[in-house]
């Protein structure tokens, strides 16, 4: 609940495409049952992430940053990774905001708006992307952890200009099921968080 409130609450409103809050506070329910019973998930039980918007989360369309798919059929399961970090026991808090089909390193989007860098005191600067509202979710202090894809630096990018860490996974390494391709043979999924341990303990 305070997780949701201070996304409802934060000046930039351009970070998420959709704030997930009913499955968000059904998962947190779950976990707290589980700690309660003294049985957590595991290390990552009970904390919040976010997804950029190309994993495909059960019941939504995945629009990956564009108006052009907001009409496509609901997808029917989780992309691998959702629900690899959803059994681990973390709560998906909603879909981050990124570069229309993470087609550029910069982190515009003239759909949803683009989040704002963290350092952003004057003027409005560019966060860096395609991951661009993962990486400011982040930097925020939204959630601790947000999921994005790296093809040719989405991860990399916007994790360094908002000064967290990204990392670029091995191709391959982790399943791209239920996830909008760039490219198939270069496409990876990786995390963006404020350390390196935090980034080893999701991967």
């Amino acid at each position: 609940e305070r997780t949701l409130a201070a996304i409802a609450a934060c000046d930039d409103q351009a970070i998420f495409t959709r704030i997930t809050a009913g499955r968000a506070l059904t998962e947190a329910r779950a976990s707290s049952r589980r700690l309660r019973d003294g049985r957590p998930a595991g290390v990552l039980e009970g904390v919040p992430i976010a997804w950029k918007d190309l994993f495909a989360l059960k019941g939504l369309p995945t629009t990956a940053g564009s108006k052009v798919l907001e009409s496509d059929a609901p997808a029917e399961a989780d992309a691998t990774v959702v629900t690899r970090l959803k059994a681990a026991g973390m709560i998906c808090v909603g879909r981050a905001n990124m570069t229309e089909f993470a087609f550029s390193g910069i982190g515009i989007n003239p759909h949803y708006g683009t989040p704002r860098n963290v350092h952003s005191r004057d003027i409005a600067r560019i966060p860096g992307g395609s991951s661009s509202g993962s990486a400011v979710a982040v930097a925020h202090g939204l959630v601790p952890v947000a999921i994005g894809t790296d093809t040719g630096g989405s991860v990399r990018i916007p994790a360094a200009w908002n000064d967290l860490v990204g990392l670029k996974t091995t191709h391959g390494l982790l399943s791209t099921q239920g996830v909008v391709p760039l490219c198939d043979s270069f496409d990876t999924v990786g995390p963006i968080a404020r350390s390196v341990e935090d980034c080893a303990l999701i991967l």
